[in-house]
């Protein structure tokens, strides 16, 4: 058996230079799951000779279903993008701590009456008559957490599967305005015009989109008031995390858009909204926001890439429910009036075509950065007498 001399002393197999040539492309991958695979080919310009070698880098898919070890660098980049918006840090003062900060979660209407879980445990106890096509309305179990109807409307023929992907399909259109609006409140609370706001304040904020078992997007979001200046400067006295929160339960509660269809998108009356005191709040929800930044529908393998084909929808492994919902989406195409908002596209996210984590420019720093500081940092680790290609 071949042998290579390793460290002073020592004697290496082939069966140990393979498995430490392994081990090092783990380690340059960063444990990835599914690492892309490149080719090289280098020309030395003295000798005219071409080298061809393989490397393999991360896939760095945000993706937790994918791809857990490049979910888990991603997760912990948003957490510091959402954390650093609130108490400073990477870029931000320290003084934003100090501004008025609040926490939303912000849900869809119903398109039809599902199982779910109570806060007394039950699902939906309430003696009901029968639906129009003699399905219960109501149910009297305790589902448990990874029980496969949660989520699952009580009557397929009465949920609003088309409804429910259009919903999807505008929810980030929704939330824009609902911000529009929500900016125009204060301003109108002073009696001041837009242009004489946006030159005393500002507003800043981050969202995360999650599918919930029903298969319709939440976002929770991040809200933060800055002065004319952006974070370096403070908002006006006026400008109060109490006003900020009672503004923004009026704009969620009033604003209204028109999907292409003509169909009325509005948000659901489930609204939690929150003021951020102490920097104990801005660290919990900094977590709360990374947690669902890597969360796939239902965290389904089924779901995590594009469809190619209706007959790939039929045979994806996930409950019937998210399947008809992707079918919806698919079939939705077909409609001349619903082709912009690209249903078909978007099926396996079930209509929702935004990215899941969006910032204004001012809230804090970018991803693109915080990967530019760790490999800048990475770099300063490598010893001198490493050849780097």
């Amino acid at each position: 058996m071949p042998f290579e001399l390793g460290e002073p002393g020592e004697w290496r197999s082939e069966e140990q230079l393979a498995r430490d040539a392994m081990h090092r492309e783990i380690i340059n991958t960063g444990a990835c799951s599914n690492p892309v695979h490149l080719r090289t080919i280098s020309l030395d310009k003295k000798t005219g000779e071409l080298r061809v070698f393989d490397i393999r880098i991360a896939c760095k898919d945000r993706r937790a279903a994918l791809c857990s070890s490049c979910a888990a660098r991603y997760r912990s980049d948003a957490f510091f993008l959402a954390v650093s918006g609130l108490v400073g840090g990477k870029g931000l003062p320290s003084g934003v701590a100090n501004h008025p900060r609040l926490f939303a979660t912000l849900t869809a209407p119903s398109f039809g009456a599902v199982h779910t879980v109570r806060d007394d445990g039950r699902c939906r106890p309430r003696r009901t008559p029968p639906c129009e096509h003699g399905s219960p309305t109501s149910c009297r179990q305790r589902h448990g957490d990874d029980d496969v109807a949660l989520g699952a409307p009580l009557c397929e023929r009465c949920f609003d599967y088309e409804g429910a992907v259009v919903w999807n399909a505008m929810a980030s259109a929704l939330w824009h305005r609902t911000v529009d609006r929500l900016r125009r409140r204060l301003a109108a609370s002073e009696g001041l015009s837009e242009p004489a706001f946006r030159a005393c304040a500002q507003i800043h904020q981050l969202r995360v989109a999650e599918t919930q078992r029903r298969g319709l997007i939440h976002l929770h979001a991040i809200l933060r008031a800055d002065g004319p200046d952006g974070p370096a400067s403070d908002p006006p006295a006026w400008l109060t995390s109490e006003l900020l929160a009672n503004e923004l339960l009026w704009a969620v509660a009033s604003i209204s858009i028109r999907a292409p269809d003509g169909t009325k998108i509005r948000w659901g009356t489930q609204l939690d909204v929150a003021q951020l005191a102490n920097l104990e709040d801005a660290g919990r929800v900094a977590g709360y926001v990374a947690k669902y930044a890597t969360k796939t529908v239902e965290g389904s393998l089924g779901l995590v890439r594009a469809f190619q084909t209706r007959e790939w929808i039929l045979m994806t492994q996930t409950t019937e429910h998210l399947r008809r919902l992707a079918l919806a989406a698919w079939d939705l195409d077909d409609r001349r009036e619903l082709r912009g908002l690209r249903p078909r596209d978007h099926a396996h996210t079930l209509g929702f075509a935004g990215h899941l984590v969006t910032k204004s420019h001012g809230y804090s720093t970018t991803f693109a950065a915080l990967r530019q500081a760790r490999a800048d940092f990475a770099l300063k680790e490598i010893p001198d007498e490493v050849d780097i290609p």
